[in-house]
């Protein structure tokens, strides 16, 4: 058997799980509002009186409501008041033997309260979800800008970075490059170098073997100066008989001529 309304299973009813999605579009909110107005059952086992008189404190509770600024919860509990005594109370078993003097007041209320409130605050909550969803658009296109300008910031950033990146392998290609380089010039030094000292190293061992010549030219005139020295001091006497004829007779008639000379200047 289901239990009677109650300030509690009234509050239950005015749940609003999805108006407050402020995405949505302002006529879609106020029609879930709408849609929990509507979502209202009876039970044929509960008296019309006894829906008579929740009824009564059903609309009590939506007045407290609007005092107090919450169009929604009004809102929903107005149109759960509707739905109940105009569409689901009418049909049930017993309602037309019901004859309670929260009837006559409950139609009043009807006619003079709930369905112009239901007019006022649906007007009233598409004025306000339209300054919502407005103020919503403009934070996502604001949000949207924002996140493109990120993007852009975070676009310029991985460009810098591989820029960065690109001219750090450059340089290290350039000194990879340049170490390479010196390595060359360094090996062609040193093996320069090499063969420098192997050509001086050889340039001795040929002097070596070529100076005995020298040497030997140079003292070949000292050795023929000693010999002539020798022959000039130890010359042996001239042997007249190696002399040819022709000298001995020209030295006996120079010896002849002197001696003839030296007779005829005494007389």
């Amino acid at each position: 058997m289901e239990e009677p309304f109650t300030v509690s299973s009234l509050k239950r009813l005015a749940a609003i799980p999805d108006h407050t999605d402020i995405s949505l579009s302002p006529e879609e909110r106020v029609r879930a509002l709408s849609k929990l107005g509507c979502n209202i059952t009876i039970n044929e086992d509960i008296t019309p009186r006894r829906y008579f008189r929740s009824g009564v404190e059903m609309e009590r509770m939506a007045s407290v409501y609007l005092e107090e600024g919450n169009l929604e919860n009004a809102f929903v509990l107005y149109n759960k008041f509707i739905t109940l005594f105009v569409e689901k109370l009418p049909c049930h078993r017993d309602y037309q033997q019901c004859a309670v003097p929260e009837k006559q007041d409950i139609m009043k209320k009807l006619k003079d309260v709930a369905f112009p409130r239901t007019d006022e605050l649906k007007k009233e909550l598409l004025k306000k979800y339209n300054e919502e969803y407005q103020e919503y658009m403009q934070d996502k296109n604001k949000g949207k800008a924002e996140l493109l300008k990120k993007l852009e910031q975070e676009k310029l950033i991985e460009a810098e970075k591989k820029r960065i990146a690109q001219i750090r392998q450059q340089q290290l290609a350039t000194e990879q490059f340049q170490f390479f380089e010196d390595q060359l010039k360094k090996q062609e030094i040193a093996r320069g170098q090499k063969t420098k000292n192997n050509s001086v190293t050889s340039e001795p061992a040929d002097a070596n073997t070529l100076s005995p010549a020298p040497h030997l030219n140079n003292t070949f005139p000292k050795i023929i100066a000693n010999k002539c020295d020798a022959s000039a001091s130890h010359s042996p006497p001239i042997s007249r008989a190696l002399k040819p004829a022709a000298t001995l007779s020209a030295v006996q008639s120079y010896a002849f001529d002197y001696g003839k000379e030296k007779f005829y200047s005494k007389i």
